[in-house]
């Protein structure tokens, strides 16, 4: 019998293949957004991500009411609230603070007119909150959204260090 965590990692390395089937491989968009479409999910994007300092109830704000986070080696976090709550317990938990750098962009998808696939990665320091110096960290995100900015938040989210 497979153990929980086990059974995790294998879904977690399924969702992040399935993401990729959909991001990576063709050379064209399966939807041709236009420039206006690919402003507003970068808008967006940017919004929440800059969103973090004001804390984690804005920062989940971002997702659609029944959005889900896929965090590494833990159960999926369902609605807003419980991502904030989630994501504060995480804190809480760490032996480190994050201390985010930037985000890049690494792919936009519009993958069908009611579906954008966007994959970044956020760069930063993590310092140990016990003393010691910084450790450097790069952390992939992968996450799906219904239609445009407007159309009600990210539907899931997926991160996982590199």
């Amino acid at each position: 019998m497979m153990s929980w965590s086990t059974a995790r990692r294998t879904v977690t390395a399924a969702g992040i293949r399935v993401l990729s089937a959909l991001t990576v491989p063709a050379a064209t968009a399966v939807h041709a957004p236009t420039a206006a479409d690919s402003a507003s999910v970068t808008a967006f994007y940017g919004r929440c991500f800059g969103s973090a300092p004001q804390g984690f109830a804005a920062y989940a704000a971002f997702y659609a009411l029944d959005g889900y986070l896929l965090p590494p080696n833990a159960a999926p976090v369902r609605g807003r609230e419980a991502i904030a709550a989630w994501m504060e317990r995480a804190r809480s938990a760490a032996t480190h603070d994050t201390r985010p750098q930037g985000v890049t962009v690494d792919e936009m998808r519009f993958v069908m007119p009611t579906l954008v696939a966007y994959r970044s990665t956020l760069r930063g320091q993590r310092v140990p909150k016990a003393g010691g110096a910084p450790v450097p960290f790069e952390c992939a995100f992968i996450s799906t959204q219904p239609g445009l900015a407007d159309a009600g938040g990210v539907a899931r989210s997926q991160c996982r260090d590199r």
